[in-house]
């Protein structure tokens, strides 16, 4: 079994660092995409700031793959390598009916 595989040995690997609203020190900010990962419908990208030493997962919803396909992303992996810059906004939650924070891909460099 290589290093980056998960099992059930280990929480390694299973536990992840997802990007919030409240991880940005600003209204906008900027994140390097390092990675992708997919599985059925559901994408995740890859994060990194201050030259790697912060790391985040951000699940993109249907808004911010539309946004992605619509500034020149024609294949997902294009997105590797490409600085993403995330908007703090309220969005509505299904569940509760509640408006909560919530992050909007801005800009794509």
């Amino acid at each position: 079994m290589s290093e980056n595989q998960t099992s059930v040995e280990s929480w390694d690997g299973l536990l992840s660092n997802y990007l919030k609203a409240d991880n940005l020190n600003e209204q906008e900010e900027s994140f390097d995409c390092v990675g992708i990962n997919i599985s059925g419908k559901d994408m995740d990208l890859e994060l990194e700031r201050n030259e790697g030493k912060d790391k985040f997962i951000f699940s993109l919803n249907v808004t911010n793959k539309v946004f992605l396909k619509n500034n020149g992303i024609s294949a997902p992996k294009e997105v590797i390598g490409k600085k993403v810059t995330f908007k703090k906004v309220l969005a509505r939650n299904p569940n509760t009916k509640q408006e909560v924070d919530s992050l909007r891909i801005s800009k794509l460099e």
